[in-house]
């Protein structure tokens, strides 16, 4: 089955992702980073197009093994033609996968744990009919809306080298003017190697006892995966 569905855990939108390169360009100027803004605009968006293409790609194999799934379970069954209409966060996902759901005829299904999950229980599907057309339906809305989270680890090795030079060219130097003092930034490979681990590199740890400083510092100085996070 995919990634999010029933037994499984599930972009932010044009306006934060322009507030997002503006952010970036800023730092890049207040902070003398290295490189040139455009340079630096052009960082970002390369990482996330190699980025969005790693996920896609591992995409369209769960889809395909999603297929095969309900082809081994309902016989040579011809499916619908499906596309990805939108890329969602994952704490929307289960929320637009039981509206889908609805749309598709699957009445009951409702979002848990965080909308990262969706609850089939209140589903009521008797006989071969009525649960081949519900495992159809959960096809075609995860084809319709899947969430990057889920390959979080395929895209790994592409984000974090961007985060990490971002981090020593714009978010320290950043952090240090606005008056606040970040832990040492580890080499390129221990970053790397931790990144989205929960015990990764936090450049607000100083911060962690005072959430309306940390706050004001993440507006000032927005860390790599806001960024990331914020891109269409």
């Amino acid at each position: 089955m995919l990634r999010g569905a029933a037994s499984e855990r599930g972009g932010g939108t044009r306006r934060r992702a322009a507030a997002a390169v503006a952010s970036l360009l800023l730092l890049a100027l207040v902070a003398g980073c290295a490189s040139p803004a455009g340079e630096a605009e052009d960082s970002l968006a390369e990482t996330v197009r190699d980025r969005d293409r790693a996920a896609a790609e591992s995409f369209e194999v769960d889809l395909q093994r999603a297929a095969r799934y309900l082809r081994d379970r309902w016989g040579p069954v011809a499916l619908p033609e499906t596309s990805v209409e939108r890329w969602v966060g994952a704490s929307e996902w289960a929320q637009i996968m039981s509206d889908c759901l609805e749309d598709e005829g699957v009445v009951g299904a409702r979002p848990a744990d965080d909308g990262e999950r969706v609850d089939f229980s209140g589903v009521s599907a008797e006989g071969p009919r009525e649960l081949f057309l519900a495992d159809v339906a959960v096809l075609v809305c995860q084809s319709r809306y899947p969430s990057r989270v889920w390959y979080s680890a395929e895209v790994a090795d592409i984000e974090a080298p961007w985060a990490w030079q971002y981090a020593g060219e714009v978010l320290v130097p950043c952090l240090l003017a606005s008056g606040y003092r970040p832990p040492s930034l580890p080499s390129e490979s221990e970053f790397v190697e931790q990144w989205g681990a929960v015990d990764a590199w936090d450049p607000f740890a100083a911060l962690a006892g005072d959430p309306v400083r940390e706050q004001r510092a993440r507006a000032q100085c927005p860390p790599p995966e806001a960024l990331l996070e914020g891109a269409p």
